[in-house]
């Protein structure tokens, strides 16, 4: 009878954990979450989701918001963000680089979860269509009238002066190639160019901003493609729930009362880490959840950095110094950051007709002016983080530097052993 309770117990306790990981994803880590290398790392990233989504233990998790379905299960954001390398594996700064495209690709998820916050939109659109057949004496006039007109002059200018500048540059240097010379007499200038017939102008001007305070917005599975020689591409899948944010409020204030503990668990932090899988660790990047082996959920992060050059234990010293302090951003990102995305896009498109040299000539053209920037700002008073691991991993046909990778972490253990100083 003690046989057969104690394996009904054991079996409550197997259904309860497998229970909870299903309904807490990012929250434990799996065999299926490691970081991979990937063909295509944005399509891979997505089709891992859909196959995870058809097992059925598993909680189906989308890209976006994911309301809970059942009880106890926390509201869920996901998001994608890619971001690239700008060295060659077979540079000595090719670490430093990988960590960039990461912090690159992370910035990218998380403008995602900002804008599906809130996000301000402004747009414009015009289009203005000409004819003109008059005659106009003065060949300056219609030179200036021209470059106004395919340069669509409206009452406000300012959001089109940089494009501005890129067209009047263009149909400037068209009238030169064409022998139109700016200081010549009328006469002379009459020879080249006489008037811009009609124009067909396009022009629209789109802004976006968005801004939040994040906690709680982690790494969960990395891809990454890169073989011998190529400028590595990453890409993220970035996890919030609303209980990661409960526990970066305590990053914040730890507060032992209310701290989460989770039954079951018996490994420490580092017998978690691939630090025997080099592959592995070197895809292993940012900020994650962990359970201790007293079941008290902490976060490690990862830092990656290479040494100026091989064979020195001194430089390779300070890449490790560099790595330690890359961590401690992450984890400080985690715990409290402000995210701000401003998107600004302008588009002109234009064509016509003009006579030159007594000929009548079609001009066309289509000019975009794009620029996005995601800025990201953390804080924290009195972190509490140490050490967890640090791994070098030499070089080898993959990559041609040696990486230093620092694993740093909070817990609970750290709190209690401040306050025991």
């Amino acid at each position: 009878m003690k046989l057969i309770t104690s394996f009904i117990t054991i079996l409550i306790i197997l259904f309860s954990t497998t229970s909870l990981k299903s309904q807490e994803p990012g929250l434990d880590v799996s065999s299926g979450d490691e970081a991979q290398f990937a063909p295509s790392p944005g399509d891979a990233a997505r089709e891992w989701l859909d196959e995870r989504c058809s097992n059925p233990k598993k909680r189906c998790l989308i890209e976006g918001f994911n309301e809970p379905e059942k009880e106890g299960q926390s509201t869920v954001y996901l998001a994608i963000g890619t971001g690239y390398s700008s060295m060659p594996n077979s540079a000595q700064q090719i670490h430093n680089a990988r960590q960039t495209a990461y912090s690159k690709a992370m910035l990218n998820a998380k403008s995602e979860f900002v804008k599906a916050l809130g996000t301000n939109i402004t747009i414009s659109m015009q289009n203005i269509n000409k004819e003109n057949t008059m005659p106009d004496t003065d060949p300056t006039a219609i030179v200036e009238e021209a470059i106004k007109k395919n340069t669509g002059a409206i009452a406000d200018m300012s959001e089109f002066e940089k494009i501005k500048k890129i067209i009047n540059l263009k149909l400037e240097k068209q009238l030169k190639e064409d022998g139109y010379d700016e200081s010549a007499e009328i006469e002379k200038k009459k020879q080249i160019i006489a008037k811009v017939l009609n124009s067909d102008v396009f022009e629209s001007s789109m802004q976006q901003s968005a801004q939040s305070f994040l906690s709680g917005f982690q790494t969960w599975k990395t891809f990454e493609k890169g073989n011998p020689g190529d400028r590595n591409e990453i890409t993220v899948i970035g996890i919030w729930s609303d209980k990661l944010a409960e526990l970066a409020s305590h990053i914040k204030k730890y507060n032992p009362k209310t701290f989460p503990v989770k039954e079951g668990k018996t490994r420490t932090l580092k017998e978690q880490l691939p630090l025997n899988k080099a592959g592995v660790l070197r895809r292993t990047f940012g900020a994650r959840m962990y359970y201790n082996e007293k079941g008290e959920m902490s976060v490690v992060a990862f830092g990656h950095q290479s040494p100026q050059k091989e064979g020195s234990d001194r430089l390779m010293s300070n890449a490790c110094k560099k790595a330690r302090g890359k961590a401690n951003g992450q984890l400080t990102l985690f715990a409290n950051e402000s995210v701000y995305f401003q998107d600004n896009f302008v588009e002109k498109d234009a064509q016509g007709t003009q006579i030159i040299d007594g000929q009548e000539k079609d001009f066309a053209f289509n000019g975009q002016n794009w620029e996005e920037t995601v800025k990201a700002t953390g804080a924290l008073k009195g972190a509490k983080f140490a050490r967890l691991a640090q791994k070098v991993v030499k070089a080898d046909s993959t990559f041609g530097a040696s990486a230093c990778i620092v694993a740093v972490a909070w817990s609970p253990e750290n709190e209690r052993a401040a306050d025991a100083v």
